[in-house]
């Protein structure tokens, strides 16, 4: 059987918008640190969603440390500008800007900036957080790929890249173009990930037409991941939707418990399995996270639990 320590559960976030005014939070865990506190009383992982808009101050990567208890996680979401996303460009740390002049839209993305500058962006980035992984408090890093990042050479050629960079960080890629899982390009893009020990990220959302799928491949030896983004079908193909719109999804037992064999059989095969919760509509994701472990039998809080066979029996 499964060791229900190897099963990591939480969401991808803890100071979201929409959980600190959802009232999940008491009045006295009102302040940044006592949020982070009180979230890691009730899980033992967290997904950084912060490190995708900006390279974080070193000493707020210290102070979340310091704030959660030894053993607890935190999984680093990749700065955008390193995933193929365009960033704002106030978001640049100062000499960048010194040496970059401002676009007009006032987005850059990375191929926009000379290359001279990208080893020594990518520098600051890791050396901001290498204190979380210096103090075993780090999972993984993620890099999710934005829907037009579709598989080709030079997507090929951008992974192969990440793994000879990004070690002695866990790289995690999230690939969000069905093009990766097909026919064809399958088989290459989770060779490579098994090769440079990278996890591929399998995602619970929308079945649309260019969406990957629930698969769970467990392509690294240190772990796997599982990201659940809801299944907001209308959110996602509304035009222009919201970001509230678009994660406004509350999972149903049904539809956690379709996860078990494959997050048993992952944690079966690797070290450590997340499974981290994004319908970050306000406390859609905390609360669904605090289910998925009562159903997989790993800790329920009164009112929570389930009797007997419904129970998943992890020892």
């Amino acid at each position: 059987m499964t060791s229900a320590g190897s099963i990591r559960i939480g969401t991808c976030s803890w100071a979201d918008r929409g959980l600190t005014v959802s009232g999940w939070y008491p009045r006295t865990a009102r302040s940044p640190s006592g949020r982070l506190s009180y979230y890691a009383r009730h899980f033992d992982t967290v997904e950084v969603d912060s490190t995708f808009y900006a390279i974080p101050d070193q000493t707020a990567v210290y102070q979340w440390a310091a704030r959660t208890s030894p053993g607890f996680l935190f999984n680093v979401k990749a700065w955008g500008l390193f995933t193929w996303h365009t960033v704002k460009y106030e978001t640049l740390p100062e000499w960048v800007r010194h040496e970059v002049p401002r676009p007009e839209s006032g987005r850059i993305d990375f191929q926009g900036l000379p290359k001279d500058l990208r080893p020594a962006l990518w520098k600051q980035f890791s050396t901001a957080i290498e204190p979380l992984r210096t103090m075993d408090r780090m999972g993984y890093l993620l890099f999710q790929l934005p829907p037009k990042a579709g598989f080709s050479p030079v997507m090929m050629r951008y992974l192969e890249r990440i793994a000879e960079v990004v070690p002695p960080f866990r790289p995690a890629v999230e690939v969000r173009n069905r093009s990766w899982m097909e026919k064809g390009s399958r088989e290459s893009f989770l060779s490579l990930l098994k090769d440079a020990n990278m996890a591929y990220v399998a995602v619970d959302e929308p079945e649309l037409g260019w969406t990957v799928g629930r698969e769970f491949p467990v392509t690294a030896t240190w772990g796997a991941v599982a990201r659940f983004h809801g299944r907001n079908r209308e959110g996602w193909t509304k035009k222009d939707a919201t970001i509230a719109e678009k994660f406004r999804y509350y999972y149903s037992d049904g539809e956690l418990r379709e996860w078990e064999p494959p997050v048993l059989q992952a944690a079966g095969k690797t070290g450590k399995t997340f499974l981290m919760f994004n319908n970050c509509f306000r406390d859609y994701a905390v609360k669904n996270a605090l289910r998925m472990k009562c159903l997989l039998g790993m800790s329920c809080a009164p009112g929570e639990g389930v009797q007997g066979e419904l129970a998943f029996d992890i020892e």
